[in-house]
């Protein structure tokens, strides 16, 4: 066996991380996890994955599931794209009868990528194939003390598996990377690679992998309406694809150049709402929010209108009251989260809306 494979794995079987999924091993909950885990940590994704196995136990469960149910189970997790794939995933696999076995199967399923897939073949499957996400390719980048990119670690990672064992190969490579060889302070002394380690014996483990310049995130504002009915609020579906596809959220948009928060929201309720008598009472406050592609300061204004609903842009809504938000099959982002708790306090006059 190799030498590398050899160390990783005797270290694996003596200290892996008891965790549910690798715990009672099956094609359909290593795909949940690795699809729950992608680019979310271990802590975070461990409550997520018991509630989501207790609500949808099997794949057959999942596919049947409303699109809905499955958004409000993801509600706080971020990444909504992960769940909407998943859920069409779940249905394909329900139309072929079984999960596939094959690495090409798997690949072809929503939302599975090279990384996972691996991932997938090798913990569930037995096949003999590496995974190399950002975790493993930090591992491999140092060991081989090689600056290349993604591409030349899946080589790397190619030339260490062990026959019959890929599976526990890959998980090792990410308890190490997770827990020991970090990207700031790796624990060099503790590794049991540091013996086949290139980056360790050269003094300068952090210089790999090679480091990527950080894009400058553009500043945007974004204003919403707390709209209130009896004591609940108006809440809107996004549409079914993009960002926060799916998802319910307070109506609004975002602000363009130079426009103010309350001219914005008008413009915004009319166009996709269909008001007619908007009145802008207050700002209730103002949430923060940082994405991949922006930072986000988002208004919560206190409105009040006439007319009725017709939609456009957003393709559902209802009245809820903040403090059923759980009882409700609705998927609400962190960002909705923090704007409802913004707006959860609702005016002393309810006359005159709607």
């Amino acid at each position: 066996m190799d030498e590398v494979a050899q160390s990783l794995l005797e270290w694996y079987d003596a200290h892996r991380r008891s965790l549910p999924w690798r715990d009672e091993v099956s094609p359909y909950r290593t795909w949940i996890s690795e699809v729950m885990l992608q680019q979310t940590r271990v802590e975070t994704v461990l409550p997520y994955f018991a509630r989501f196995m207790e609500r949808f136990p099997t794949v057959q469960a999942l596919a049947a599931a409303p699109q809905d149910d499955v958004l409000s189970m993801w509600s706080g997790l971020g990444y909504y794209s992960r769940a909407r794939n998943m859920h069409s995933a779940a249905q394909k696999i329900v139309e072929l009868g079984a999960f596939p076995k094959t690495l090409e199967g798997v690949r072809a399923l929503p939302g599975v990528g090279e990384y996972m897939a691996g991932a997938i073949g090798s913990i569930a499957l037995g096949l003999d194939v590496a995974a190399v996400d950002g975790n493993l390719h930090r591992v491999l980048s140092r060991i081989h003390a090689d600056e290349g990119d993604r591409k030349v670690m899946w080589t790397h990672a190619r030339a260490h598996i062990p026959k019959g064992r890929a599976g526990d190969y890959n998980q090792a490579l990410m308890d190490i990377g997770s827990q020991i060889c970090k990207p700031k302070n790796p624990r060099c002394p503790v590794c049991p690679l540091k013996a086949h380690c290139a980056a360790f014996e050269a003094g300068e483990p952090t210089r790999y992998p090679k480091k990527a310049k950080k894009k400058v995130v553009p500043k945007r504002q974004a204003v919403c309406a707390a709209m209130w009915k009896d004591g609940q609020l108006l809440m809107v579906r996004r549409p079914a694809q993009g960002l926060y596809g799916g998802l319910y959220e307070l109506p609004g948009d975002m602000l363009l150049e130079n426009e103010a928060p309350a001219a914005g929201l008008t413009r915004a309720l009319q166009a996709r709402l269909g008001l007619s008598t908007i009145t802008i009472k207050s700002m209730l406050g103002d949430v923060r929010h940082t994405l991949t592609h922006m930072k986000l300061t988002l208004h919560v204004l206190l409105v009040e209108a006439t007319g009725e609903i017709a939609l456009s842009h957003y393709t559902d809504h209802r009245w809820i009251s903040p403090d059923g938000l759980g009882d409700e099959d609705v998927g609400l982002s962190t960002l909705a989260v923090k704007a409802v708790g913004v707006a959860r306090e609702p005016p002393p006059l309810q006359q005159g809306l709607f």
